[in-house]
């Protein structure tokens, strides 16, 4: 959403959003709702574009401008929880709905966009702090999940859940990566162990996941607020606090070359993840490209105009795209009607102390290894509790710091990958 402008007269003027006029925005969203509600909405790519996009950059301008808002959530958190709402509340027509799942979920619209912001920001980070701090954070993440793990245990004997019963069916699937690549596959490891139905596993793990990523979405805005008050408890997005300087690279005025160019090489880079993923399929896709990606930085084999195009591509996805992906993921992703029904007070207090505890250990500790305390909470803590990749846009987003988006990925694929292989010994173990 553009500023408001003040006019000659002292008034401030309505906002634009996405580039329109207030009025002519006005227009086109109550087209939009029309269409919608009548069954006509295009089903197809155009249709779900303009769906997702009217109402997610709405939503942002909301959640940016008005004032209580504005302060504890902002734009991304309004997205995402506004998205849920809406379907919780049935005000997405059955088309509509399945229009939205199926462009965001299995036609690779969250692909096309997180490949963007993946190859963007890696490439717009200097290879020497990347190497830097990656070094550093998987341990922190490590640490961070065996504190979580204790203080989960120990809810679980305190509210008579017993503690590797906690430990299974909270802890594993708040951490496991996601739905798709994380709680849904553990439910099928506990299944084939316990001899049990993995439809009924699911059910009773899926809560912990979807609850987990809410919180460290809401705490992301509430840390980024914290960050504001105190400068020196945060990088501003910058992870590393060792006092090296930092280099930036930054896109150059973008060219409609150059965003096609890096339009390609981002889906070149996930095409190449998931033909290494084929041979090695242990390693996630995601997890493959960012690989590469870094290999072919550090080695420097890409020309510094193709590596400024894929930034420039990052630039565009970032700014064009993210409202209309949080609203995606609410819509699809966030079902507020699972957790409502599973909350009781016990599963309630005892994911919202593991996520907080989670995330204190990894501001705290991080702190101690030279990492600034907001950013080392946000890439070591929210990012090994939320959703995968859609989990990791929606915290960053809250959070303001989408620069970390490499180092999210790097702690939530591989942590992901480390619950579900240990989840899978200790249901056989104690399950």
């Amino acid at each position: 959403m553009e500023s408001s402008k003040l006019s000659k007269s002292g008034k401030s003027s309505l906002p634009k959003i996405l580039g329109l006029p207030f009025w002519l925005y006005l227009v086109v969203l109550v087209l939009v709702i029309a269409i919608t509600a009548l069954d006509c909405l295009p089903a197809n790519m155009v249709g779900a574009f303009l769906f997702l996009m009217v109402l997610g950059e709405g939503m942002g301008a909301l959640g940016n401008t008005v004032p209580v808002v504005k302060t504890y959530l902002g734009g991304s958190v309004i997205c995402i929880f506004g998205g849920a709402l809406m379907t919780l509340w049935g005000l997405v027509p059955e088309n509509a709905m399945a229009l939205m799942d199926e462009f965001v979920n299995r036609q690779g619209f969250l692909i096309l966009y997180i490949s963007a912001l993946i190859t963007g920001s890696l490439f717009s980070i200097d290879k020497n702090l990347l190497l830097r701090a990656s070094v550093k954070l998987l341990p922190l993440a490590v640490f961070c999940l065996i504190v979580g793990g204790l203080c989960c245990g120990l809810l679980g004997v305190f509210f008579g859940n017993g503690f590797w019963d906690n430990i299974l069916y909270v802890l594993m699937p708040m951490t496991s990566g996601g739905m798709t690549a994380g709680t849904v596959p553990l439910s099928s490891i506990y299944a084939t162990q316990l001899g049990l139905d993995a439809s009924d596993i699911l059910t009773r793990m899926a809560p912990a996941t979807v609850l987990g990523n809410c919180i460290a979405i809401i705490v992301a805005g509430l840390l980024n607020n914290a960050g504001t008050k105190h400068p020196s408890w945060t990088g501003n997005g910058q992870l590393v606090n060792d006092g090296r300087p930092v280099k930036k690279s930054i896109p150059s005025p973008a060219s409609v070359a150059k965003l096609c160019t890096g339009l390609v090489i981002s889906l070149a880079f996930y095409a190449l993840g998931q033909l290494l993923n084929r041979f090695v399929p242990i390693i996630p896709i995601y997890a493959w490209m960012i690989i590469a990606v870094v290999v072919v930085k550090c080695i420097g084999i890409l020309p510094e105009p193709i590596e400024d195009a894929a930034r420039q591509w990052g630039t565009f996805a970032i700014h064009g795209w993210t409202n209309a992906a949080l609203v995606g993921i609410g819509i699809t992703l966030i079902d507020l009607a699972t957790i409502a029904k599973n909350m009781t007070p016990a599963f309630l207090i005892t994911v919202v102390v593991v996520e907080l505890v989670i995330i204190a250990t990894a501001a705290f500790a991080g702190k101690l290894i030279g990492f600034f305390p907001v950013e080392a909470a946000i890439s070591a803590g929210m990012c090994t509790t939320n959703m995968g990749g859609s989990g990791n846009v929606a915290v960053l987003s809250s959070a303001h710091r989408m620069e970390l988006l490499p180092f999210a990925q790097i702690v939530t694929r591989s942590c992901g990958a480390l619950m579900l292989t240990l989840g899978g010994i200790l249901v056989r173990l104690v399950g």
